[in-house]
């Protein structure tokens, strides 16, 4: 396939709010799930990517809205039973219940609003220009109550708000969240985006929600989740301090510029992203920052002081 080719499909993709994860993210997701899974769920499978990293025995269920990418799956993948169609509209194996679901759903894409028992209790659909709750009241339903899903989300639910806000509440309330953590950009093809991680569970014995960003990791009780509106952001329950040893104060300042160049580059690729599928427009924001560089980005005046009158000019 030619390089114009994936390009191509890559941008589609993208369009789409497909992102597929490298293997070493899917491990990580894995992780959280028992060494004796005999049987997985990914209800968005696309080729078999995550299904991909448990061993041949095991038997994979997966759907996708692309007939090509359920082939190649079929394919390459061993023990897998495979459905082609979309499965907000068209859900397979219906009916069926499973113990282990992972998953990666297409980032924040628009809908058509379709009430039937997956939204059963729910306070409210999710908004048609964003099927991510959609996605997750699907995986919920197919979830045994001993069960265990790993989902791999946009930040931006975790913070939203409206319908969104709504239904994270009631996701809250009905103790259905164990997990949340926080992954650093890198760990998709094309894009350096941001994601996050949820694990959901029906049977948690506490209504303690864990916050996870790297080596930090908090538990954090629900009274402090209601006190913050139930926004589940990681930044706003895990504080990162670094300890540092005493060194030059030049070399703590290069070092620390360095830290700001690379945390706005990131910063900024995630926005980017965000615009694109919140369908913003960066370029207020980058003439903002720009306002604000003008203000510093100026030669250094020496002072001069007039002895006479003991001022500055």
């Amino acid at each position: 396939m030619s390089d114009y080719n994936i390009k191509s499909i890559l941008q589609e993709f993208k369009e789409k709010g497909i992102f597929y994860t490298t293997k070493d993210l899917a491990e990580y997701m894995k992780s959280f799930l028992p060494d004796d899974v005999d049987e997985i769920y990914d209800p968005t499978c696309g080729n078999g990517g995550l299904l991909s990293v448990f061993s041949d025995d095991v038997q994979k269920y997966g759907q996708d809205i692309n007939a090509g990418q359920v082939r190649d799956a079929k394919e390459h993948l061993k023990n897998f039973h495979g459905a082609a169609g979309d499965t907000l509209e068209e859900p397979a194996f219906w009916g069926r219940k499973f113990r282990y679901i992972i998953a990666n759903p297409p980032f924040s894409i628009k809908w058509e609003p379709k009430k039937d028992e997956r939204f059963d209790g729910f306070p409210c659909l999710p908004p048609p220009s964003k099927a991510d709750y959609a996605f997750l009241a699907h995986i919920l339903h197919y979830l045994t109550d001993d069960g265990t899903a790993v989902v791999l989300n946009f930040p931006g639910i975790l913070y939203r708000g409206n319908a969104e806000g709504k239904i994270r509440r009631w996701m809250v309330e009905q103790n259905y969240i164990d997990t949340v953590i926080a992954v650093d950009g890198g760990h998709f093809v094309d894009t350096k985006i941001a994601t996050a991680v949820l694990i959901l569970k029906k049977n948690k014995t506490t209504t303690d929600l864990r916050f996870i960003h790297n080596d930090l990791e908090r538990t954090v009780p629900v009274s402090e989740i209601k006190d913050n509106d139930y926004q589940l952001s990681v930044s706003s329950y895990i504080i990162e301090v670094e300890e540092r040893e005493e060194i030059d104060p030049v070399a703590l300042e290069l070092h620390a510029r360095k830290l700001f160049l690379t945390r706005l580059e990131s910063e900024l690729a995630f926005e980017k992203m965000a615009c694109e599928l919140e369908d913003m427009d960066i370029v207020p924001f980058i003439r903002a920052i720009q306002e604000i560089v003008r203000k510093y980005d100026t030669p250094k005046k020496k002072k001069i002081f007039d002895i006479n009158q003991m001022s500055i000019f």
